[in-house]
């Protein structure tokens, strides 16, 4: 169940759940974390607004994936927001290299605070360099 953390090991407990959503590469699980009209940036791309299109994007690229990790680094939570930098590790599937990928990220997420969808994520933007994954998956294909 989604809550508002207020202290700094809620925020941890909040961040652990998140990531395990993620991680499991389940795209079926997003609703678990954000709200239905959220709206998720990824650095310089498109907007991805919904729940849907959410499911949408993660699951075709998820599907190609062996395993995702996040390791949280540090966090901050001023108002609404968290404020978490962290390293995500992946596998891609059928990759000839057998790499394991590791990059530095950093997530702002913005909280709902009240109603049905309180502590769900209204709004992301995730900021990385993909390029490393981006390789992997085309040597994949």
């Amino acid at each position: 169940m989604a809550f508002v953390p207020t202290t700094r090991p809620e925020v941890r407990a909040w961040l652990e759940r998140f990531h395990s959503v993620n991680d499991s590469l389940d795209s079926s699980r997003l609703g678990e974390i954000y709200t239905g009209d959220a709206k998720v940036q990824f650095g310089n791309m498109p907007l991805i607004e919904g729940l849907d299109r959410l499911r949408d994007n993660f699951s075709g690229n998820w599907a190609r994936l062996e395993m995702m990790h996040h390791e949280i680094e540090s966090f901050d939570m001023i108002e609404n927001r968290i404020y978490q930098p962290c390293h995500i590790t992946w596998k891609v599937k059928n990759d000839p290299e057998k790499e394991t990928i590791k990059v530095p990220a950093v997530a702002v997420l913005h909280l709902e605070l009240s109603g049905e969808e309180k502590g769900l994520i209204r709004r992301a933007a995730y900021y990385m360099d993909g390029s490393p994954l981006v390789a992997a998956l085309q040597r994949s294909s």
